[in-house]
């Protein structure tokens, strides 16, 4: 008990120095979120997963996805038909879909912001979930080339506004998941109207001005209310929603808190309602006291998430996958997660997570239910006397000679406590089961994200989280050509096997190339690191239900009801 009083005080005491950030004085919303300042909430440009917990509330596409089964449901769409070489999809939208205007949802509004996505000048960081429509991929590169002689008309591309209501989509390959894509906040539609009143530009610019209050008109179950920078932002119930009976809040507020400790404080004093995500060290303790059935509040579970480290191979002796296999051998992943993060995560020994549960669950050409079955990763099933003398075996054939005269390993990574732990982990690994020495490069994010980019690192923390549920979305970033491969290498058998994954209509077979690929990247060549599969969780006030745990830690914060009286 004592340790939970002197737990809360620190947390107060620490949060004491922005407390000062929030207005009492102010009417509260029916339901309020700890979150961070959102640099945007345009759905084409948001890549936060606050921002875009933000702009599923204010926007929605031709699907959603079910919160329990993560399937996806009609939303602007009703129905869909699909041709029989899952190539052309022509969706159906429903009358009664509006924008918080009054003004109908039509198709012309959907091709023009897809459109817009694939514009480079709108700086859409999930533009490349669209290569799968035909043209689309041209008619992006025609633009970001700015070359006349190149340009790919709009007509080239497969949207189609066949009538106000009808969308027809062709694409230039099967996508057995392109119905989970158009879920996705990416593909949601703005108003046109709106946005080029507000910005000539079309909202291109940095400065956003068409998604201010009294500017931004959307199609979600919320609009824009409020926006004091730096302090909330507020949204109030859209009253032209198609399904506004089933919106249980009338106003959500997103409460700017600097950090963890302040977020927890005002959970703590009930000044919000929602913290997610859930800092590690802080959900440690949470999980030590729902087990002892002290608290009901914090949902938490396994996420489609991957943390791991990326190892530049273009500088020696990184440059040797012997090397690297070496390094990846010499991490006791076990005892990361037993000893040091124990918060339930899994060791990693493959990169795609969640392999082989339903919600990956697809059929071959056959109309089996397949799923996809990864590697198994270098160093399964060896004990870790085993896996260390086989590191050993590798550091030896990498050619490097006496591990003494190797130049140091830098470990690049931002100062936050659990990762500085986790470096100084794998520091203490390599140096004592390898001889060489390693040191420890501490910065902030930004400057990571930046030197991750120009290659200047040797071996540098990263994550990943699934955009969908698919393993392409893990795998197709380490081909050559992917702007978030960032590790130098390029493995042309990978890429073939990706590329033709990409083109494979029978699911089962595609789940083979996958894991193929995947074997490369895990076993052969290990230009990243995995380390573990990531977990995640949140805290909801017992005022509140409707928020279901998922695997995408993006929670469907419109669908927060009053909880039912007990």
């Amino acid at each position: 008990m004592w340790r939970s009083v002197a737990f809360i005080l620190c947390v107060l005491l620490a949060a004491l120095a922005t407390w000062a950030t929030f207005d009492p004085g102010a009417e509260p919303a029916d339901f309020v979120i700890a979150a961070s300042e959102p640099r945007t909430v345009d759905p084409h440009r948001v890549s936060w997963v606050s921002e875009v917990q933000l702009a599923q509330a204010m926007f929605e596409g031709l699907t959603r996805l079910n919160d329990q089964t993560f399937l996806p449901e009609p939303a602007v769409a009703t129905h869909w038909e699909i041709d029989d070489q899952h190539r052309s999809y022509v969706f159906h939208l429903r009358p009664d879909a509006r924008w918080s205007n009054g003004e109908p949802v039509t198709a012309a509004d959907f091709r023009y912001s897809w459109l817009r996505v694939l514009d480079p000048r709108t700086e859409a960081q999930y533009a490349t979930l669209m290569v799968f429509i035909r043209g689309a991929e041209e008619y992006y590169r025609s633009r970001l080339n700015d070359d006349p002689d190149d340009d790919v008309p709009a007509d080239a591309v497969g949207i189609e506004a066949l009538d106000a209501a009808t969308l027809r989509v062709s694409l230039s390959r099967p996508c057995s998941y392109f119905l989970e894509l158009t879920a996705f906040i990416a593909f949601a539609p703005v108003h046109r109207a709106s946005v080029e009143r507000s910005q000539p530009d079309g909202g291109r610019g940095s400065a956003q001005e068409w998604t201010r209050p009294g500017n931004m008109v959307s199609n979600g179950p919320f609009v824009m209310a409020e926006w004091g920078f730096k302090r909330s932002i507020r949204l109030k119930r859209n009253p032209h929603y198609w399904d506004a009976a089933s919106i249980g809040i009338d106003s959500i507020e997103a409460l700017h808190t600097p950090d963890a400790s302040a977020s927890l404080v005002a959970y703590q004093t009930r000044r919000v309602h929602l913290i997610s995500p859930v800092e590690r060290l802080v959900a440690e303790r949470l999980l030590k006291e729902q087990a002892s059935g002290r608290r009901s509040d914090f949902h938490a579970g396994d996420r489609f998430a991957t943390f791991f480290y990326r190892v530049n191979c273009r500088r020696p002796p990184l440059d040797s996958a012997d090397f690297r296999k070496a390094l990846s051998l010499a991490i006791d992943r076990e005892a990361i997660c037993s000893q040091l993060l124990r918060t339930g995560e899994t060791p990693a020994l493959h990169y795609v997570p969640l392999s082989g549960v339903p919600l990956m669950e697809r059929t071959d050409a056959q109309g089996r239910p397949v799923r996809y079955e990864p590697p198994a990763g270098l160093g399964a099933g060896l004990s870790c006397e085993e896996r260390v003398a086989l590191a050993r075996e590798y550091l030896r054939r990498s050619g490097v000679g006496s591990p003494a005269t190797v130049r140091p390993i830098r470990i690049l990574f931002p100062g936050e406590a659990e990762q500085r732990l986790l470096a100084e982990a794998i520091q203490q690994m390599w140096q004592r089961d390898l001889g060489i020495r390693v040191e420890l490069q501490v910065t902030e994010p930004k400057v990571i994200s930046t030197r991750i980019r120009a290659l200047d690192y040797d071996v540098a923390r990263s994550n990943w989280f699934g955009d969908y549920l698919d393993p392409s979305t893990f795998l197709e970033m380490f081909q050559t050509d992917s702007g978030n491969n960032r590790t130098g290498w390029s493995h042309p058998e990978y890429d073939r096997l990706v590329v033709a994954a990409t083109h494979e209509p029978d699911d089962g077979e595609r789940y083979r190339l996958l894991a193929a690929a995947e074997k490369i990247l895990v076993e052969d060549e290990l230009p990243i690191l995995p380390v573990y599969f990531r977990r995640g969780g949140f805290l909801l006030s017992p005022r509140f239900e409707g928020l279901a745990d998922n695997v995408k830690d993006v929670l469907f914060i419109h669908r927060v009801r009053p909880a039912a009286p007990r």
